[in-house]
């Protein structure tokens, strides 16, 4: 008998989320990417505890807006917007599993720019390019 997954190697955990065995390379490698994980598994809730003691920092040239000041308060000052977006974004993501990180990250810039702009007194939009990002961004300035 082999893994469901990858047809190579001996079945040894069983995942909750599948309803049979894989094996423990498969599990490390979709858990969460293309296996939809059930908070109460045992080598989920392992991996998080894994991460969260070996965490790494990231290296300055790969944070993203690292000269953007923001204020401790801001989620309870723009309360709203951060919720509104929080919101579309989740409901978008459960009509297309395929959305990722990089995808929400290129609407909410878009949408970032597009406001700034208005913020000038000019009405300029720049939708993203890719479908996907394009999609959220649309339903984001509709909200």
């Amino acid at each position: 008998m082999t893994c469901p997954i990858c047809e190579k190697r001996p079945p040894k955990r069983f995942c909750p989320a599948k309803g049979e065995k894989i094996c423990a390379v498969c599990c490390g490698r979709e858990r969460e990417v293309t296996i939809d994980c059930l908070p109460s598994c045992s080598y989920l809730m392992a991996a998080h505890r894994y991460e969260a003691e070996h965490r790494k920092p990231i290296p300055a040239e790969e944070f993203p807006y690292r000269d953007l000041q923001v204020s401790a308060d801001f989620v309870y000052q723009d309360w709203p917007v951060v919720t509104g977006l929080a919101h579309t974004i989740l409901g978008f993501q459960t009509q297309d599993k395929d959305l990722h990180d990089a995808a929400a990250m290129q609407a909410l810039e878009a949408l970032a720019e597009t406001y700034r702009t208005l913020g000038t007194g000019i009405y300029y939009e720049r939708p993203p390019m890719h479908m996907r990002p394009r999609a959220l961004y649309a339903g984001s300035a509709n909200s």
